[in-house]
């Protein structure tokens, strides 16, 4: 009976934050998509996931891989840290926290966030790093399913695709016909 009471205060709790996430998102200010315009790139960090999801399966390094070939395949580019410091460099920036149950569920959280180089209004020369995308998702999930979490940051990835693509256009290259 203790594992029904945990399993449904858990059940509660994510769909509270759930509803906070949704509302969220669809709240989601066109001047955070509008923030995108002119980024010439992005560089991707996939923060080290626990080491219990590690141990499941997960790697950050898949992922980010997985995000990396995604955005280039969606025609935006990826940078390397170098590069950041060339002007309309971004970071892509994921992270996956989670919370393992004795019983080996997992409750995760994965939030994603374009993190890019701001001026404040009240003195432009001065630059600070700001969040201007996010999106954030979660789940309950066992531990032979966390392979799952790798689709739900892809959504995640084609989501911060779809608005990169709405506000930086790429142009249709047509074939010349001789």
């Amino acid at each position: 009976m203790k594992n029904i009471g945990a399993i449904f205060g858990v059940v509660t709790i994510l769909a509270v934050l759930c509803l906070m996430t949704t509302n969220a998102q669809a709240a989601r200010l066109d001047l955070e998509t509008r923030s995108l315009k002119g980024i010439a790139g992005v560089y991707v960090v996939v923060e080290a996931p626990a080491p219990d999801l590690l141990a499941d399966g997960l790697s950050d390094k898949a992922l980010e891989s997985m995000i990396n070939e995604r955005l280039t395949a969606a025609g935006i580019n990826t940078l390397s840290e170098n590069d950041l410091s060339k002007p309309g460099g971004a970071i892509f920036y994921v992270s996956i926290s989670s919370v393992k149950s004795k019983s080996g569920q997992y409750a995760c959280n994965i939030h994603a966030e374009v993190i890019q180089a701001a001026s404040l209004s009240r003195d432009p020369n001065i630059l600070t790093p700001a969040t201007t995308w996010n999106s954030s998702t979660m789940g309950v999930m066992g531990s032979a399913t966390v392979s799952k979490l790798n689709e739900s940051v892809a959504d995640i990835t084609d989501e911060f695709i779809r608005d990169f693509l709405s506000m930086n256009a790429r142009p249709v290259i047509k074939p010349k016909i001789a």
